[in-house]
């Protein structure tokens, strides 16, 4: 399996029906989705589930409210893929997301992590702006120093909706750092990117 894809769920039911068809919609087939949902209140997991209902390459886990860390975690505990990529029920996907993450993988192969740029969409669903994440004008690709462009700018780079990371550099760094109910996931990039190379592909 190449890539696993975990969506932690809590309380999103007006969204997680188009972020699960955005990964049910990628161009790239070699992939497992997992969703896992945080004792939601609402109608989320319902949703979700008749999402993915009869796709043998996804499924839907149930927990206790425990928070969004513990649930990416238990997520990625239940998967099998070699890279792991994160979306949150309230965002989506471009179709080629993943299929254009395996060729960035293949021409960056060092990286401890992968990242992309993204939209920030208004609640009408309207394009806004490209995210402004701190790297140079004109630069498309390539290896980066994330904390000098975090020092300069004070704007991330790496964003968790649009990274990838290999299993086993996640394994090592021992995943989300628990405790931590903001920040986790930039607590998480700056201890791989202080061991790694930071592979950036500055498109949407």
């Amino acid at each position: 399996m190449r890539f696993s894809v975990i969506i932690p769920l809590y309380n999103k039911a007006p969204y997680v029906a188009k972020a699960v068809q955005s990964v049910l919609a990628q161009t790239f087939a070699d992939y497992e989705l997992v969703i896992v949902d945080d004792g939601s209140k609402d109608d989320s997991a319902k949703i979700a589930e008749e999402a993915v209902e009869g796709r043998e390459n996804c499924r839907l886990m149930k927990q206790e409210n425990a928070g969004v860390s513990m649930a990416r975690k238990n997520g990625v505990a239940d998967s099998k893929g070699d890279y792991l990529c994160f979306l949150d029920a309230d965002d989506w996907w471009e179709p080629t997301f993943l299929e254009e993450m395996d060729r960035f993988i293949a021409e960056f192969p060092e990286a401890g992590i992968y990242g992309t740029n993204y939209t920030i969409m208004n609640e009408a669903k309207r394009k806004t702006c490209v995210a402004n994440v701190g790297v140079k004008d004109g630069f498309e690709k390539g290896y980066i120093n994330y904390c000098q462009v975090y020092a300069k700018t004070l704007n991330m780079p790496l964003w968790t909706g649009a990274v990838c990371i290999p299993r086993r550099v996640f394994d090592e760094m021992q995943g989300f750092p628990k405790g931590i109910k903001l920040g986790e996931d930039f607590l998480l990039w700056i201890r791989i990117a202080l061991k790694y190379k930071v592979a950036f592909l500055n498109k949407s």
